[in-house]
């Protein structure tokens, strides 16, 4: 499974949050989808409402996540002596913030 993260504005007629989900402490201005890998291997998913501070901190926990879910795939790939210099130019791609 890849992680992934999904945010959406919400209804304010119709759903009507009073704080983040995720830190408990503001208001929320978006609804969001969180989904990754636990540490046991089974899918964990999390829904909500967050702020805008959570958001952030939700892309970076996805970034930590797909960081962590390629070092697991590349050091497979080295167990199995596969050339991974095809698998490590998408990832220098995806990681420039330049």
């Amino acid at each position: 499974m890849r992680p992934s993260v999904f945010f959406s504005a919400f209804e304010p007629l119709h759903e009507v949050p009073q704080i983040c989900d995720v830190c408990q402490l503001d208001p929320p201005v978006l609804s969001f989808e969180f989904a990754t890998t636990g540490e046991s291997g089974e899918p964990e998913e999390q829904k909500g409402f967050c702020c805008r501070w959570c958001a952030a901190e939700l892309l970076h926990k996805l970034e930590r996540a797909d960081a962590q879910r390629r070092a697991e795939e590349e050091a497979a790939l080295k167990v199995d002596e596969f050339d991974i210099i095809d698998f490590e130019e998408p990832q220098l791609a995806g990681s420039y913030h330049g």
